[in-house]
């Protein structure tokens, strides 16, 4: 049930980010507008002051905000999951805890877009990337480049990018609850979420920074144990997801799994060695072969080859 009040929720899910919160917090209670809206936060239990931190600013804003009551950790996907259930605004916003927003008035523009324009279920903008890892990547390392301002299902399900950074997002409360079955045992919930709402109407990017990403040490790990399974469970994403649609967008999907059955077939294949390969062939290339049209015999030969044999390949 929408709550009629409360114009926009907030979702705020945190964990460990006893360094972050606060800003994180003041930067939602900055925000001008006309309209009331509320913070949820999703406090997951964690071991340093982060609960302690959220108690003191739910204590002195009861009114806007509401502060989950944890007894457990839940694991960032569930604790996502009770959050969102607890957002029943006409819109809702997400803040993660290690982010923050910079403009004042960033609900207060994306509210005034959304209602002016129904055919859009969403409204996005391009964010600051605080890097303290030092890694020094361009923009297009996190979030894709961008050569245009309205986005559609077709495009979320073909990027090989999360497209929306997910503390500039603002969209309608179209979300089902319970949530789908492919939010089983997804890694990453922003995908799943977006395709939810993209499918009720159509997405705009402001080419304004609303936010800040912050990429530090506690995010979720890049090392290649998560990032194989990410990967899986993206492609089971995609595959439940596909289902829960009815198949409206089965063409859209098809390419996307045969683009990724395709790269991980080659590139999961880079580091295995010996008969470990057999069984990393026979696991993807009947997959690859499923979402291929017309897959040639000369090309399935040579893809064979370059999986099972690639010093055959090079010696030539």
């Amino acid at each position: 049930m929408i709550d009629a009040d409360i114009v926009v929720s907030v979702c705020m899910i945190t964990y460990r980010q006893e360094l972050f919160i606060a800003q994180a917090i003041e930067s939602i209670l900055a925000q001008h507008t006309s309209f009331k809206f509320k913070l949820v936060i999703g406090e997951d239990s964690s071991p340093d002051k982060t609960r302690q931190i959220c108690e003191e600013y739910a204590e002195k804003y009861g009114e806007i905000i509401e502060l989950l009551p944890s007894y457990k950790n839940y694991g960032a996907i569930e604790n996502f999951k009770r959050t969102l259930a607890f957002c029943t605004s006409k819109y809702i916003a997400i803040c993660e805890g290690d982010d923050y927003w910079i403009d004042e008035n960033k609900l207060q523009k994306q509210v005034d877009f959304l209602d002016k324009n129904k055919d859009f279920s969403s409204c996005f903008s391009l964010v600051e990337v605080k890097d303290e890892l030092g890694w020094n990547k361009p923009y297009d390392f996190y979030f894709p480049k961008y050569d245009k301002n309205i986005f559609t299902i077709e495009d979320f399900i073909l990027s090989d990018k999360n497209i929306i950074p997910t503390g500039t997002v603002l969209f309608r409360n179209v979300i089902p609850n319970p949530l789908p079955d492919y939010f089983s045992n997804i890694f990453s919930g922003d995908i799943a979420l977006q395709l939810i709402f993209a499918d009720k109407g159509k997405a705009m990017l402001f080419n304004e920074k609303l936010a800040v990403y912050r990429n530090h040490g506690g995010g979720v790990s890049k090392s290649k144990e998560n990032i194989l399974k990410g990967e899986e469970s993206l492609i089971d994403l995609y595959t439940g997801a596909d289902k829960y649609f009815g198949y409206r967008y089965a063409s859209t999907f098809k390419k996307r799994l045969q683009l990724m059955y395709k790269t991980r077939l080659f590139y999961g294949a880079k580091d295995i060695k010996n008969l470990y390969r057999f069984g990393h062939y026979l696991k993807y290339m009947p997959k690859y072969i499923k979402y291929s049209d017309n897959l040639a015999i000369k090309d399935f030969i040579y893809i064979s080859l370059v999986v099972l044999f690639p010093r055959l390949l090079r010696k030539k």
